[in-house]
């Protein structure tokens, strides 16, 4: 028998082995929610159903996969799961129990494995309060070893804030501040309100969340926030496939968005990101040598002699670094035009 302490609490622990298919999976484990709330009506399945459900979806998971071949040469595990006995629910290890039930399904098939992988090695509480639960996941998640990805940190805050936690809670367990909790929840409220469950697209939405010239801009035009909730819709898993990656987004998005008939295009899809992005970029760098052309406009012979020495200086110096900076300019000039003739 051991004990461990939480929130203040000693919780006595003690261990046994249990029978795999007697326990069951945490439903709102971030790692394990984060497979199922894609699942149309999953909530309003029968227990057993939604048990299945989430032994089908964390077979695919790359975190079992992975730890597959490892329990299969150990013959068992090294580190016990966590159990709570008064529900029988696998508070730490439900990827274990996972590879558990596979290699027993296996075993029972006809397959050669070695190892026991009808029972597995359990360290039992007898009970947890809800606060007590949370604080251990985040203690073994957030500042362990086993580290969440932002994703799952982002579903965690959102399932505790539905239940009813304060963000200032949440805050206080993640030791975080009460504004990243808050983005956090209503990141995974967009991808919920747009129906879309791509964990892949989390970073698209994350953007639309932090970077503030995209999120006021969608705020002030309802249909380019259909737009680009759309296009982030229609994304594929691999990020390097798509058209453009969160950060491309990131970057390009705000300065087509200050180009409005440039923005129009690209959402009446004549253009693609990329395309808007260059064509916003061009206008603005226009912008930016015309309005020092009309500024140089102001500049008269007359002011210029009637300037006292130390100021006549000082503007002959000004002008040297103008002259400067219009060679350079003018050597961009030229080799952009080489590229054009070179591309005819």
């Amino acid at each position: 028998m051991m004990d461990m302490k939480i929130l203040g609490e000693t919780i006595a622990v003690s261990s046994d082995y249990l029978d795999i298919y007697d326990l069951k999976f945490l439903k709102d484990n971030p790692r394990v929610y984060a497979c199922t709330h894609s699942i149309p009506g999953f909530d309003n399945l029968p227990d057993t159903d939604q048990q299945q459900r989430i032994f089908d979806k964390l077979a695919k998971e790359a975190s079992v996969k992975n730890l597959y071949p490892e329990i299969k040469r150990h013959q068992g595990l090294i580190e016990p799961i966590l159990v709570r006995h008064d529900t029988m629910e696998v508070i730490e290890g439900n990827s274990r129990l996972a590879v558990y039930r596979m290699l027993n399904t296996r075993q029972s098939k006809g397959e050669d494995i070695e190892g026991d992988f009808e029972l597995i090695p359990c360290q039992i509480v007898a009970r947890l309060s809800e606060d007590q639960q949370a604080a251990f996941l985040n203690q073994i998640h957030v500042k362990g070893k086993t580290k969440w990805s932002a994703y799952e940190k982002a579903n965690f805050a959102y399932v505790r804030h539905d239940a009813g936690w304060t963000v200032d809670k949440i805050a206080n367990l993640f030791g975080e501040s009460p504004a990243t909790v808050k983005t956090r929840v209503n990141v995974i409220r967009m991808m919920r309100d747009n129906s879309d469950s791509e964990r892949s697209h989390f970073s698209y939405y994350d953007v639309l969340a932090r970077a503030k010239p995209i999120a006021n801009g969608l705020q002030e035009d309802a249909q380019l926030e259909s737009f680009i909730l759309e296009k982030i819709k229609q994304l594929g898993k691999d990020e390097n496939e798509n058209e453009f990656t969160a950060q491309v987004m990131r970057k390009q998005l705000p300065v087509v968005l200050n180009k409005k008939k440039v923005l129009k295009q690209y959402v009446k899809g004549e253009i693609s990101l990329e395309d808007a992005y260059q064509r916003a970029k061009i206008s603005q760098e226009k912008e930016k040598v015309l309005q020092a052309s009309k500024l140089l406009d102001d500049v008269s012979s007359p002011e210029v002699l009637n300037l006292g020495k130390n100021d006549f200086n000082a503007f002959k110096q000004a002008v040297r670094q103008l002259k400067r900076k219009v060679d350079r300019i003018t050597k961009i000039v030229e080799k952009a035009e080489k590229t054009d003739s070179g591309n005819d």
